[in-house]
C-alpha cells in the first residue's frame, strides 16, 4: 500500500498506533525504571510521561491528521517533514526525560532530600545501588560528630554557594545496616507537627502502617524536587515503605545523635554558623 492508496483516517490511526507502540516502551522505563516508586510523583515522573506522551503520541500523528490528504502532490515530502520532526523532538524528550532522572534519596539531619542525575556528578551511585533499598537507591551524608566540625562542614558548603547534601556527593553511603544507627534515633516531632497542621497530624494518626508498629516505622520528611511529603521509613527492610500527604517543613530531631547541641548552646552554635556564612561569604 502506498501513499496515494490510504485515507487520511488511515494515515493518522497507522501514525497513532506507531507513536503508541513507542510511547508503552518508554513509559515502562519511565516507571520502572528511571522514576520508579515515589520518584514518579514527586520527582518529576508524572511530567516525563507528559513531555513524551506530547512529542510522541501528539505531535506527529496530530501533524499527519491535519496535513495529510490523499493525491497531494507533495505529499511524500510532508510525510518525510512530519516523520523528521518527530523524531527530533522525541530524541529530545528522551534525552531530557533520561537525564534528569532520580539518582540517589539522601538522608542527612533529619530528612531525604532527592538528588537527581544532573547534581550527582560526585556520588558513587554504584555502591548506592548495591545498597539494601533497591530501585529506591536510598544513601546517608554522615553529619560530623561535634560543633566545630558541623561548623567548618556548614561553611565549605556555603563558600561553594551550595548546600551539604548537592556538596558533599563523595561522602554519600548506602543507607544500609553500618551505617542505620546514624538514623533509627531520628524521631519526628508530633506535637510541632499539630502545631503547623492539624490535618498533618491527622494523617499520621490514620497511617495504619505507622500506628501498626512504631518502633520499626519511622516518620522522615521527603523532600523532592516537585513535592514534600513525610516518608514512612521501615528500619527492618531498610526502604521508604510509603509516603503520607503531609508537606511539613520540619526535620526529624535526634534523641541520641552524637552531637551534643544542648539548648544552652543552640543560640551561641546558631549564631557561630551564621557568623562563619556571612564570612566565607565575603571570602575572608
Amino acid at each position: 500500500m502506498v501513499l496515494t492508496e490510504i485515507s487520511r483516517k488511515q494515515a493518522f490511526l497507522t501514525h497513532l498506533a506507531a507513536s503508541s507502540m513507542i510511547f508503552l516502551v518508554l513509559s515502562y522505563l519511565i516507571i520502572f525504571h528511571w522514576y520508579p516508586e515515589f520518584y514518579f510523583v514527586l520527582d518529576g515522573g508524572q511530567r516525563a510521561i507528559a513531555t513524551i506522551f506530547f512529542v510522541d503520541v501528539v505531535l506527529g500523528p496530530g501533524l499527519t491528521l491535519l496535513v495529510f490528504k490523499p493525491g497531494k502532490k507533495s505529499l511524500k515530502f510532508d510525510m518525510s517533514v512530519i516523520l523528521s520532526i518527530q523524531m527530533a523532538a522525541l530524541i529530545w524528550g528522551i534525552n531530557n526525560v533520561y537525564t534528569e532522572r532520580s539518582a540517589t534519596t539522601v538522608f542527612y539531619q533529619g530528612k531525604f532530600t532527592c538528588i537527581s542525575q544532573p547534581d550527582a556528578g560526585e556520588i558513587d551511585l554504584a555502591a548506592i545501588a548495591k545498597g539494601p533499598s533497591g530501585k529506591q537507591n536510598l544513601s546517608l551524608l554522615q553529619r560530623p560528630d561535634t560543633i566545630d566540625g558541623l561548623l567548618e562542614f556548614t561553611k565549605e558548603a556555603f563558600a561553594a554557594k551550595s548546600s551539604a547534601v548537592y556538596y558533599y556527593g563523595e561522602k554519600f553511603v548506602p543507607l544500609d545496616e553500618q551505617v542505620l544507627p546514624r538514623l533509627d534515633k531520628y524521631r519526628l516531632d508530633l506535637s510541632a507537627l499539630k502545631e503547623e497542621s492539624a490535618d498533618y497530624a491527622d494523617a499520621v494518626k490514620t497511617d495504619p502502617t505507622f500506628q501498626s508498629d512504631s518502633e520499626r516505622y519511622q516518620l522522615i520528611p521527603l523532600s523532592c524536587r516537585y513535592g514534600k511529603v513525610v516518608a514512612v521509613y521501615d528500619r527492618e527492610r531498610l526502604n521508604i515503605a510509603h509516603t503520607l500527604d503531609v508537606p511539613t517543613r520540619l526535620s526529624a530531631e535526634a534523641n541520641d545523635e552524637p552531637l551534643p547541641l544542648k539548648i544552652e548552646q543552640e543560640q551561641n552554635v546558631v549564631q557561630r554558623i551564621e557568623d562563619g556564612m556571612i564570612r566565607a561569604f565575603l571570602g575572608e
